[in-house]
Protein backbone atom coordinates (compact mmCIF):
# COMPACT_ATOMS: atom_id res chain seq x y z
CA UNK A 1 0.00 0.00 0.00
CA UNK A 2 1.04 3.62 -0.37
CA UNK A 3 1.64 5.58 2.83
CA UNK A 4 2.49 9.15 1.96
CA UNK A 5 5.58 8.97 -0.25
CA UNK A 6 6.47 5.50 1.10
CA UNK A 7 5.21 2.00 0.38
CA UNK A 8 4.40 -0.65 2.98
CA UNK A 9 4.01 -4.41 2.70
CA UNK A 10 1.76 -6.62 4.80
CA UNK A 11 3.93 -8.95 6.87
CA UNK A 12 1.32 -10.80 8.89
CA UNK A 13 -2.45 -10.95 9.42
CA UNK A 14 -3.75 -11.51 12.95
CA UNK A 15 -7.14 -11.34 14.66
CA UNK A 16 -6.25 -7.78 15.70
CA UNK A 17 -5.43 -6.64 12.17
CA UNK A 18 -2.84 -6.72 9.42
CA UNK A 19 0.77 -5.77 10.25
CA UNK A 20 2.44 -3.53 7.67
CA UNK A 21 6.12 -2.58 7.50
CA UNK A 22 7.49 0.33 5.48
CA UNK A 23 9.59 -0.92 2.57
CA UNK A 24 11.98 2.02 2.98
CA UNK A 25 13.59 3.71 5.96
CA UNK A 26 12.26 7.09 7.04
CA UNK A 27 14.15 9.98 5.42
CA UNK A 28 16.29 10.70 8.46
CA UNK A 29 18.30 8.30 10.62
CA UNK A 30 17.57 8.12 14.35
CA UNK A 31 19.43 7.21 17.50
CA UNK A 32 17.84 4.58 19.71
CA UNK A 33 18.89 6.76 22.67
CA UNK A 34 20.81 10.02 23.00
CA UNK A 35 22.93 8.35 25.69
CA UNK A 36 24.69 5.10 24.79
CA UNK A 37 22.52 2.84 26.97
CA UNK A 38 19.89 0.18 26.42
CA UNK A 39 18.45 0.52 29.92
CA UNK A 40 14.68 0.06 29.79
CA UNK A 41 14.91 -1.40 26.27
CA UNK A 42 12.92 -0.08 23.35
CA UNK A 43 9.94 0.73 25.61
CA UNK A 44 12.01 3.40 27.42
CA UNK A 45 13.94 4.56 24.33
CA UNK A 46 14.16 7.99 22.78
CA UNK A 47 13.34 6.38 19.41
CA UNK A 48 9.98 5.09 20.70
CA UNK A 49 9.17 8.63 21.88
CA UNK A 50 10.12 10.06 18.48
CA UNK A 51 7.85 7.61 16.63
CA UNK A 52 4.81 8.80 18.56
CA UNK A 53 5.30 12.48 17.70
CA UNK A 54 2.91 14.17 15.28
CA UNK A 55 5.80 15.00 12.93
CA UNK A 56 6.21 11.25 12.29
CA UNK A 57 2.58 10.19 12.67
CA UNK A 58 1.45 12.70 10.02
CA UNK A 59 3.34 10.61 7.45
CA UNK A 60 0.65 7.97 8.09
CA UNK A 61 -2.35 10.31 7.72
CA UNK A 62 -3.66 8.39 4.69
CA UNK A 63 -4.16 5.24 6.82
CA UNK A 64 -4.37 6.74 10.31
CA UNK A 65 -8.13 6.27 10.60
CA UNK A 66 -7.64 2.49 10.14
CA UNK A 67 -4.60 2.13 12.43
CA UNK A 68 -5.05 -0.09 15.48
CA UNK A 69 -2.82 0.65 18.51
CA UNK A 70 -0.41 -1.96 19.79
CA UNK A 71 -0.75 -3.33 23.33
CA UNK A 72 1.22 -0.37 24.77
CA UNK A 73 -1.04 2.16 22.99
CA UNK A 74 1.53 3.13 20.32
CA UNK A 75 0.43 3.43 16.68
CA UNK A 76 3.96 2.74 15.40
CA UNK A 77 6.76 0.47 16.48
CA UNK A 78 9.89 -1.05 15.00
CA UNK A 79 10.29 -4.78 14.33
CA UNK A 80 11.79 -7.32 16.71
CA UNK A 81 14.91 -9.22 15.64
CA UNK A 82 12.95 -12.49 15.60
CA UNK A 83 10.43 -11.04 13.12
CA UNK A 84 13.35 -10.47 10.72
CA UNK A 85 15.73 -13.34 11.53
CA UNK A 86 13.96 -15.92 13.69
CA UNK A 87 15.55 -16.97 16.99
CA UNK A 88 19.04 -15.68 17.77
CA UNK A 89 20.99 -16.26 20.99
CA UNK A 90 22.62 -12.79 20.87
CA UNK A 91 19.41 -10.90 21.66
CA UNK A 92 16.95 -10.87 24.51
CA UNK A 93 13.99 -12.91 23.22
CA UNK A 94 10.62 -11.37 22.44
CA UNK A 95 8.63 -14.53 21.78
CA UNK A 96 7.86 -13.33 18.23
CA UNK A 97 8.14 -15.54 15.15
CA UNK A 98 9.90 -14.79 11.87
CA UNK A 99 7.70 -13.28 9.18
CA UNK A 100 7.51 -15.43 6.06
CA UNK A 101 8.70 -12.61 3.77
CA UNK A 102 11.77 -12.00 5.95
CA UNK A 103 13.10 -15.50 5.27
CA UNK A 104 14.28 -13.96 1.99
CA UNK A 105 17.22 -11.68 2.81
CA UNK A 106 16.33 -9.16 0.10
CA UNK A 107 13.20 -8.22 2.09
CA UNK A 108 15.35 -7.29 5.11
CA UNK A 109 17.32 -4.79 3.03
CA UNK A 110 16.11 -1.20 2.81
CA UNK A 111 17.33 2.22 1.73
CA UNK A 112 16.84 5.73 2.97
CA UNK A 113 16.12 8.49 0.44
CA UNK A 114 19.38 9.55 -1.19
CA UNK A 115 21.46 6.88 0.58
CA UNK A 116 22.79 3.44 -0.25
CA UNK A 117 21.59 0.34 1.58
CA UNK A 118 21.56 1.19 5.24
CA UNK A 119 21.63 -0.38 8.66
CA UNK A 120 18.38 -0.25 10.61
CA UNK A 121 17.15 -0.59 14.19
CA UNK A 122 15.33 -3.55 15.73
CA UNK A 123 13.74 -3.60 19.20
CA UNK A 124 15.75 -6.26 21.04
CA UNK A 125 18.44 -5.47 23.55
CA UNK A 126 21.68 -7.42 23.15
CA UNK A 127 22.34 -9.94 25.93
CA UNK A 128 25.18 -9.05 28.33
CA UNK A 129 25.39 -5.49 27.03
CA UNK A 130 24.47 -2.21 28.65
CA UNK A 131 24.52 -0.22 25.40
CA UNK A 132 23.68 -2.37 22.38
CA UNK A 133 20.53 -3.13 20.42
CA UNK A 134 19.84 -5.53 17.57
CA UNK A 135 19.94 -4.14 14.08
CA UNK A 136 19.88 -5.26 10.48
CA UNK A 137 23.04 -4.75 8.45
CA UNK A 138 22.79 -3.00 5.09
CA UNK A 139 23.20 -6.38 3.39
CA UNK A 140 20.28 -7.88 5.31
CA UNK A 141 22.17 -9.84 7.98
CA UNK A 142 21.98 -9.52 11.78
CA UNK A 143 24.04 -6.82 13.44
CA UNK A 144 24.61 -5.17 16.82
CA UNK A 145 24.92 -1.42 17.34
CA UNK A 146 25.34 1.06 20.17
CA UNK A 147 22.19 2.89 21.23
CA UNK A 148 23.62 6.34 20.49
CA UNK A 149 24.45 5.49 16.87
CA UNK A 150 22.14 6.80 14.14
CA UNK A 151 20.51 4.27 11.81
CA UNK A 152 17.48 3.74 9.64
CA UNK A 153 13.97 3.22 10.98
CA UNK A 154 11.25 1.18 9.23
CA UNK A 155 8.09 1.72 11.25
CA UNK A 156 5.54 -1.03 11.62
CA UNK A 157 1.82 -0.38 12.03
CA UNK A 158 -1.39 -2.39 12.27
CA UNK A 159 -4.50 -1.79 10.20
CA UNK A 160 -7.85 -3.13 11.38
Amino acid sequence: IEVGKYTATCQKVTRKGALFLLDQYLDEPFKMNRENTNEGGYEASDLRTELQKNSILEIFDSVRGMMVPFKNGDLLRIPYAEEFFGDDDDYEPSGKKQWALMKDRKNRIAIREGEAYEWGWLQNKVKNSSADFASVYGGGDTAINGASDSYGVRPLFRLG
